[in-house]
C-alpha cells in the first residue's frame, strides 16, 4: 500500500482543513466559513478551523463504527460552540466541517461521508465513482457568478453576500459536522470491497480541477489521469497554475482565489 498526502493552505493565514492520517483510518475534514464578520476565536483559528481540527482528533482516538465516531465529533462541536458563546442553531455563525473519513479492513473498507469533501475510488479498470453525494451543493451560487464575472463585476462575492446567506440559511438536503443533534439524516456511509481497486482519493474541494462552466460535471476521469500521471502533488500544482491565472475568479468561479487543500491517495 503506497500513500501521498498533500495539505495545502489557500488565501487565508491558517490551513482550515484536516488531515487525518492514521493507518487504518485515513480522512479530510474540510472547515466551513463562518459567514458572519468579528466571529470568535480561538488560540488564533477560525471557527472552521477548530471545527475540522475536533472532528480529526474524534475520528484518530475511536475504534468504533464511523458513524459513532461523527456523532461525537458533532457533539463535541457543539460543546465547543456553547463554550465559546455561539448560537449553534444560527447556520451562519456556527462552526462548521465536511468529513469523508474510510477505515480500510481485510479485504475492504468502511466509508463515510458528510458534506462536499470526495471520497473517489478507482479501479484497475480505470473506471471511478464517488461515493456518497453533496458535492454539487454550490452550484446555483456559481452558475449566478459566472453570468456577473461575464459582465465584469467586480468583488462579486461581496455582490452575492446575502445570496450565500439565504442558501446557508435555508432548507438543504446536505449537512455538515455542525452541532446539529439532528445531523445523522445527512450522513452517508457504507462498506465496500477492496476487489480489484486501485487507489481511493480523499480530498477537500480546494483540489477541485476548476472549471469554467459550473453548470458540468466534474471531469473525474482527466482528474484521475492527472493523478497517476503526476501524483498528487503534481495535481495541485495545475489546480494552483490555472488559478494563478484567473485572480479575479472570473474564468473559473470560486469563493476565493485559493482554497485550502487536504488530501491523500491510497493506491494498492
Amino acid at each position: 500500500m503506497d500513500i501521498q498526502t498533500v495539505f495545502d493552505k489557500g488565501i487565508k493565514p491558517v490551513n482550515e482543513d484536516s488531515l487525518l492520517v492514521a493507518d487504518p483510518i485515513f480522512g479530510v475534514f474540510d472547515g466551513v466559513s463562518v459567514l458572519e464578520p468579528g466571529a470568535p476565536r480561538e488560540d488564533g483559528l477560525t471557527g472552521a478551523a477548530i471545527a475540522s481540527r475536533i472532528a480529526k482528533n474524534v475520528f484518530s482516538s475511536r475504534d468504533g463504527a464511523l458513524v459513532e465516531s461523527a456523532l461525537q465529533a458533532n457533539d463535541a462541536i457543539r460543546k465547543a460552540m456553547e463554550e465559546n458563546g455561539i448560537d449553534w442553531k444560527r447556520k451562519t455563525a456556527q462552526w462548521a466541517t465536511t468529513a469523508s473519513v474510510i477505515r480500510i479492513g481485510n479485504g475492504s473498507f468502511d466509508w463515510l461521508h458528510i458534506g462536499d469533501s470526495v471520497v473517489m475510488v478507482v479501479m484497475n479498470d480505470g473506471s471511478c465513482r464517488v461515493l456518497g453525494s453533496g458535492h454539487g451543493q454550490d452550484r446555483e451560487i456559481l452558475i449566478e457568478w459566472k453570468k456577473l464575472a461575464d459582465q465584469g463585476i467586480e468583488n462579486i462575492r461581496e455582490a452575492l453576500s446575502d445570496s450565500m446567506s439565504a442558501a446557508r440559511n435555508g432548507e438543504a438536503n446536505y449537512g455538515d459536522l455542525d452541532g446539529d443533534p439532528n445531523i445523522e439524516r445527512y450522513l452517508e456511509h457504507g462498506t465496500e470491497s477492496l476487489e480489484n481497486v486501485r487507489h481511493i482519493l480523499l480530498f477537500t474541494d480546494g483540489l477541485v480541477m476548476p472549471k469554467e462552466d459550473p453548470a458540468s460535471d466534474d471531469d473525474l476521469h482527466r482528474f484521475v489521469d492527472m493523478f497517476e500521471k503526476d501524483t498528487l502533488e503534481g495535481l495541485r500544482d495545475h489546480v494552483r497554475t490555472l488559478e494563478d491565472a484567473d485572480p479575479k475568479c472570473w474564468k473559473y468561479p470560486r469563493f476565493k482565489q485559493h482554497d485550502d487543500i487536504a488530501a491523500v491517495a491510497i493506491s494498492f
